[in-house]
């Protein structure tokens, strides 16, 4: 929510998050659909048509993109089951972690005196990162004091330079799973 209310990204529109509390790393999608089900009829009932579901990929083995695939079409006959259009729902993977977005934008939160250090790494899509913690320990470093989700988190997220950020492929350090999701939302 924090896209539109703050407008750090031009044309977002109005966002309603609801926080699954964690979907757990050995989920299946079959179990991911059954989890985020209720919430996504939730909202349809609220009247909110189109439903981004985003979840992190974390240590699973399948790449993003199919993690997605795998989990929308059981979302989809999750719903169908259930009575439930689906045809407005989206399903995009963080790849491994929502800290791996922090990371795309490392150089930038460094230049603009958000990070203590500068980043070391070009690209950290999809990485596991020291110690296999997807992040964390990276932020640690870059901070200069260890990485609170709630706090550090929030803070580098609303610093982020979102331009940069999603700029992926040769030569760029940005996130594919952060563009996909802003795309998502129509940015």
């Amino acid at each position: 929510p924090r896209l539109h209310k703050r407008s750090l990204v031009a044309g977002c529109p109005p966002l309603k998050a609801v926080n699954l509390g964690g979907v757990g790393s050995d989920r299946t999608p079959a179990g991911i659909a059954k989890l985020v089900a209720p919430k996504v009829i939730e909202h349809q009932i609220a009247g909110r048509h189109k439903v981004v579901v985003c979840i992190d990929r974390e240590q699973r083995a399948r790449c993003a993109p199919g993690f997605a695939t795998d989990v929308r079409a059981a979302l989809m006959d999750e719903l169908e089951g259930r009575g439930q259009r689906a045809e407005e729902v989206h399903v995009v993977i963080s790849d491994r972690t929502f800290e791996a977005w922090l990371l795309a934008g490392a150089e930038e939160l460094h230049a603009g005196g958000k990070l203590k250090r500068r980043p070391t790494f070009v690209c950290f899509e999809g990485a596991m990162g020291l110690r296999q913690r997807k992040g964390v320990v990276e932020l640690d470093r870059l901070l200069a004091h260890p990485y609170s989700k709630t706090r550090d988190g929030v803070a580098l997220f609303e610093a982020l330079d979102f331009r940069a950020a999603r700029a992926h492929g040769p030569g760029h350090r940005g996130s594919k799973s952060l563009d996909k999701f802003l795309r998502t939302l129509g940015i």
